[in-house]
């Protein structure tokens, strides 16, 4: 059986929310004295992964390290590795997919309270707002 070109592959909901941002560093730049990018509009997320533009150059595979504001206030704090990007123009400025590295209890992990934030997020809003409290 082939899948049709439209068909969705992924297995959590994509969704989008009006105002909400990323501020990200790139692995060369992880380090504790390096700031986080300006703002940049995400274009759509789920409780696995994040899509957004970047205006510079990313390999696939590159950690990422993310600040994702959203417009109740919220913020969290994620990181993953870029599995996608797709040139916007003619410049460096690209659409990236960046999926989120596992959550769990261990520092390397995200947190599960970040988990159980993206697992509240529902058709462009936040269903149930509830403040998120980073440990």
């Amino acid at each position: 059986m082939t899948q049709s070109k439209d068909s969705e592959r992924r297995s959590f909901k994509r969704i989008a929310i009006s105002g909400a941002q990323v501020r990200y560093k790139k692995a060369k730049s992880l380090n504790v004295l390096k700031n986080f990018s300006h703002g940049d509009e995400i274009i759509n997320l789920s409780k696995s992964g994040v899509s957004f533009k970047m205006p510079e150059e990313v390999k696939f595979g590159e950690p990422v390290q993310m600040k994702i504001e959203f417009p109740d206030g919220n913020n969290l704090k994620l990181k993953g590795r870029v599995r996608w990007q797709k040139p916007l123009n003619e410049g460096a400025e690209q659409r990236i997919g960046v999926l989120f590295d596992p959550f769990g209890t261990k520092k390397e992990y995200n947190s599960m309270k970040a988990l159980e934030y993206l697992r509240n997020l529902k058709d462009q809003a936040i269903s149930q707002p509830f403040k998120f409290e980073e440990e």
